[in-house]
This record gives structure tokens, sequence and C-alpha cells, in this order.
């Protein structure tokens, strides 16, 4: 919310607006619980009546600055806060919360000061009608807590708990009205124990989880009231058992959802290993590696599950989870902020199973690996002999992917490194690094002195390589300049040698012409000859 006391605005996104729902809707419950529980039971009302006084008038504080603040409360408008003081009052007086919130501020505790209402709580029944602040907060609450399901069941049990108390309460007020003990259906105060406050209200709400549960195993009503009673209770508890088996059902589906999708695949997997006659040591491995993906609650593709979110919000989880790893690697402490954001993009969850080479000694290098989780063993050529164990944040292969002109490996593994245990790894491949280094040639540069200086340092560099390689990127530039100056003289010629062959094209094209004409005049006048002789011949 903004800190100006004039321009004060409450985001309801932030914590101060989830907190304060958590508040008004202790309130709306104490005045569900309370208000109908005092109204049945007079004792309950007489003892602590000080104390329900109290609780009441904070309960009518809590609703009153809360009415404040939905003045206040900001709403989205084309994806972006209104903020005006003036434009949130309009809106909050124009929503059905106005009304609602305006009818449960009634001072209707005035009513008092009638002798026959004196502190008769159900007078304050109007502070019922905020019950959609609690269904706010609560939907608010399953949006943001990490287990929803325990929570939509935490709630489905507090709704039926509110309701047999309601039913109860409802039951000890019919039976007050009808007379107490007067038959067998209504309370029997003729026990001695049946005028304890404990006793009453333990025994109506047994009465109403019986009812409203369909077990039935209480006496029959006698009079009307009664059986209209009973059976709006027996329509009420089949609704409520209809409610309780469909959301739990659809809850402990929704739980399971996760694991029942999880064992599909690792179902076809075995399908697909028994159809293929896989090997029973191998069929063992890829199930235990299964395992360990469960129970460690991984995720096999990371693209696949972020794939919904949009861009900016994948590239800001990436930097969270990986940035931190990627700047543990030597080459990369002091890198450019925007390379090192390119690179996060990058970077792949790979998981190995006990006793899997990551690489082996003379492999080409692709791939560079961040240790996010358990041990690798740099072994020997028959791993019998275990040189040194690299530990979590342990990183290597970030030479072997720069392609460094002069190293004495020739861009291949030095080592053969194998997983202890099931291993989880950062893995950055080549062709991303060199597509990302593209774009930043001054890091690019900085990184392969880096890794000269690195293999420098263990003696795996030829100088001699390398000042060679160095010369002809150098000279590089020069070749290309040239290159690009030939293909300018060759353009120029191209363009003198089109213009030649134009202009010779329309020359040839005017001699062409005069040729037909020359002939086509030849042509008239043989016909013109011709024609005279003829007539000639007819003279004669």
């Amino acid at each position: 919310y903004s800190h100006s006391s004039k321009n004060w605005v409450i985001d309801p996104s932030q914590s101060f607006y989830y907190y304060w729902s958590s508040i008004v809707s202790l309130a709306v419950l104490y005045n569900y619980i309370a208000l109908i529980g005092r109204s049945a039971f007079l004792l309950l009302q007489e003892r602590l009546l000080i104390v329900w006084i109290c609780l009441d008038y904070v309960c009518d504080a809590c609703y009153a600055v809360d009415t404040f603040i939905q003045t206040r409360k900001g709403y989205l408008e084309q994806g972006l806060i209104v903020r005006d003081i003036g434009k949130l009052s309009k809106h909050y007086i124009k929503s059905r919360a106005f009304i609602l919130d305006i009818i449960s501020l009634l001072p209707t505790d005035f009513l008092y000061f009638i002798p026959k209402l004196r502190l008769l709580p159900a007078i304050r029944f109007n502070r019922l009608f905020r019950i959609y602040r609690t269904f706010e907060f609560s939907d608010k609450v399953e949006t943001q807590t990490n287990h929803p399901n325990v929570f939509r069941l935490v709630t489905l049990l507090i709704i039926i708990l509110i309701i047999i108390h309601w039913n109860a309460c409802f039951y000890f007020i019919i039976s007050r009205w009808i007379g107490f003990s007067t038959d067998d259906w209504v309370y029997n105060m003729t026990k001695p124990s049946a005028n304890t406050l404990t006793t009453q209200y333990l025994y109506c709400f047994f009465w109403s989880t019986l009812v409203l549960t369909n077990i039935g195993e209480v006496p029959p009503p006698e009079t009307d009231i009664e059986v209209l009673f009973v059976t709006a209770d027996f329509l009420t508890g089949v609704l409520i058992f209809a409610t309780i088996v469909g959301n739990v059902g659809s809850i402990i589906a929704s739980m399971n959802a996760v694991r029942a999708d999880f064992r599909q695949k690792v179902d076809q997997v075995k399908q697909y290993m028994v159809f293929r006659k896989v090997g029973k040591d191998l069929e063992r491995r890829v199930i235990t590696w299964f395992d360990y993906l469960w129970l460690q609650k991984q995720v096999a593709n990371e693209d696949m599950v972020l794939g919904a979110l949009p861009q900016k919000l994948r590239v800001e989880i990436a930097i969270h989870v990986h940035l931190a790893a990627l700047k543990r690697v030597p080459i990369f402490a002091e890198a450019q902020p925007g390379l090192l954001v390119e690179l996060v993009t990058r970077l792949k969850l790979q998981i190995f199973s006990p006793g899997d080479y990551v690489c082996r000694k003379g492999d080409i290098g692709k791939e560079m690996y961040i240790i996010k989780r358990g041990r690798l063993s740099v072994v020997s050529d028959d791993g019998a002999k275990v040189f040194v164990t690299l530990e979590e944040g342990s990183v290597f292969g970030e030479i072997s992917i720069l392609n460094i002109p002069g190293s004495k490996t020739g861009n291949r593994r030095t080592a053969n490194i194998r997983s202890v245990g099931y291993s989880d790894l950062f893995c950055l491949t080549k062709q991303d690094l060199w597509e990302v280094l593209a774009e930043y040639p001054s890091a690019r540069e900085t990184l392969i002195d880096r890794g000269k200086a690195h293999l420098r340092k263990d003696n795996l560099l030829d100088e001699e390589a390398a000042q060679t390689a160095q010369e002809d990127e150098a000279a590089i530039p020069e070749k290309v300049s040239r290159l690009e100056s030939n293909i300018d003289n060759l353009e120029t010629r191209l363009a003198r040698l089109m213009g030649e062959y134009s202009a010779n094209m329309t020359s040839l094209g005017q001699r062409l012409e005069t040729v037909e004409k020359f002939a086509d005049s030849k042509q008239s006048m043989n016909t013109l000859d011709v024609s005279g002789i003829g007539a000639n011949d007819d003279d004669v």
C-alpha cells in the first residue's frame, strides 16, 4: 500500500490485506458460533455476559475498520491497480459488498433498551451478513498455500461443524419453546445433570450429529413442529452427506492426481521394458530412478512444468534457481549480468543414478556441469581407484566447451567422473553457450582469456599453437575486409558489363528493325513487278 496518508491505497495482493482479512474472518466466525449459541443456551449468555459484550464490540470495531479499508482497496483495471481514492470509493459503493457491510454495521444494539429484548444476542444477527469476507479469505488462502487440498478439507470440516452447531442450538430453542421434558423428543430436564451447560450442549450436539448424518437413533417426533424440524434435518443431512462425499472425493482425487500421473508413466515404462525384454538389472535401475524422483519430489522435465508461464516469469524463476550456482563457475564469476541471465535460462537439470558415468576420459566435451545435489568421484580408467570426490556446488567441464585454441586436451575430457549415489546436475551445452556468446563478443574474448589462464596454470596450453590461432583470428577481419573489397570490385565490373550488354542489345535491336524494314520494302517492289508483267501478258 502507498505510504501517503492522503493517498493511502491498499493493494489486495499484499500481505497487509491478507492478514487483515484473516482477522475479519475470525470476527465473522465468532459471530456465527457465539450469537446462536448464546441465543439458545441462556446459561452461556448469563455467566460470561461481560466477556461477550467486550468481544461483541471488538468485532464491531473490526467491521467498522474493514468497511473503511474496503473504500481504499485497489482493484485492477486493464492490468493496473487503480489508486484514485474517489474512483475506489465509487467502485465500492456500487458493489454488493457495500450493501452487506452496511447491513452488518446497523446499530441494532439500541434494541437492548427495549425491556423484552434486553441483552438478547439474536438482535445482532445482522453481523452474519459479512460472511462473504470469510469466503474471500478462504479463496485467497487456497491460492497461496502450498497445501490447498488439506486446506479445502479443513474448510469443509469447519463448515460441517458450524452446521451441526446451529442445528443443535435450534433443537434446544425448539425444546424450550415446546417445553422441556414434555415428551420424549424434546430435551429432558428431569435428570440432575441435565441442568449443567456442558451436558446441555453436548447432548444437543450429539443429537444434531445423529440426525444430520441420518443415523436417526433418536426418539421419534410427536408434534407437528417436531416432525417438520426433523424432516428438514433429514433433508439437510442428505444434502450434507452428498456434499461431503462429492467434496472429499474431489479433494482425494486432486491430492492423488500427481501420483496417479506419475504411476501411469512408470507403468508405461515397465510395459515397454517387458515388451523389449530389457534385462532385470537395467529394469531394477530404471524403477529405482523413478522411486528417487518421487521421494525427492523432482520434476524430470522442468520445461514442461514451466511452459504455462510467460517468458518473463520463467526467466525470473531461472535466475532465482540457477544464478547463484552459475556464479560459482570461475570463468563466469565476473561476467556481464546480461550474459548470466541468458545463460541461466539455458541450464537444464540432469539426474544420474548410482554408478553412472557423467563423462569418461577422452570424450569430446559438449557440456559443463554444476553439482546441485549428490557426490561425484573422479576415478581411474578401470574405476577401481578414486582420486577425488566432488561435492555439492562443484563445477567441471567448463574449459572443454570454450573451444580454446592451443588446448593440449583438444576439448576432450581429462578424467573419468562417476556418480556415487543419485546426483542432480545442472548442465550447460556448448551449443547454448556459443549461441549466447555470439551476442556478447567482448564477453567471449574475456571468457577465452580466463580459460587460457586456467589451462596455462595446469600446463595444458600450447602457447605456440595458441599464438598462431590468435594471429589467424586477428587476420580474419583483414581477410574479410579484402574479400568484401573484391566483392565490391566484382559487383562494379558486373554492373558495367550488364550496362554494355544492355546497350549492345539495344543497338542490335535497332539494326534488326532496319533490316526488317529494308526486307519488307524489297518484297513490296518485287510484288509490284510481278503484277505488271501479268497485266502485259493479258494485253497480248
